[in-house]
C-alpha cells in the first residue's frame, strides 16, 4: 500500500484486496482505517499500533469484548474510551478472519 507524506495510506485500487477476510491474512492498515473512521482524530501510525496490540492480546489471551477493552487500557496506557473503539474494531474483525459462519 503507499502511504503520503503525512503517513496516512493511500486508497486501495480494484483487485488488491485479495486476500481480506474471510480467514485470510490480518491487515492492521484495513482494521486502523475502520478505527479512524469512528476515531478520525487519530493519526493512522497510532490506530495501527492500537489495532495490532488489540490483535495480540485477542489472539494471544481469546479475549474480546469488555475484556480486550480493559486488557488494552492497562497495557497501552490508553482511556477506555478509546480502548473501548479499539476492542470494538478488534472484536468485530475477529468475527471476520476467526469465527466459523
Amino acid at each position: 500500500m503507499d502511504v503520503t507524506a503525512s503517513g496516512d495510506p493511500q486508497s486501495y485500487s480494484s483487485g488488491e484486496r485479495v486476500f481480506g477476510p474471510p480467514r485470510g491474512t490480518f491487515d492492521p492498515d484495513w482494521a486502523a482505517t475502520a478505527l479512524r473512521s469512528n476515531r478520525p482524530e487519530l493519526d493512522h501510525p497510532t490506530s495501527v499500533r492500537l489495532v495490532t496490540q488489540a490483535w495480540e492480546l485477542l489472539r494471544e489471551r481469546d479475549i474480546r469484548g469488555d475484556e480486550l477493552t480493559a486488557a488494552l487500557a492497562s497495557e497501552s496506557g490508553v482511556d477506555t474510551d478509546l480502548a473501548g473503539a479499539v476492542s470494538a474494531i478488534a472484536t468485530e474483525t475477529a468475527r471476520f478472519y476467526l469465527d466459523r459462519p
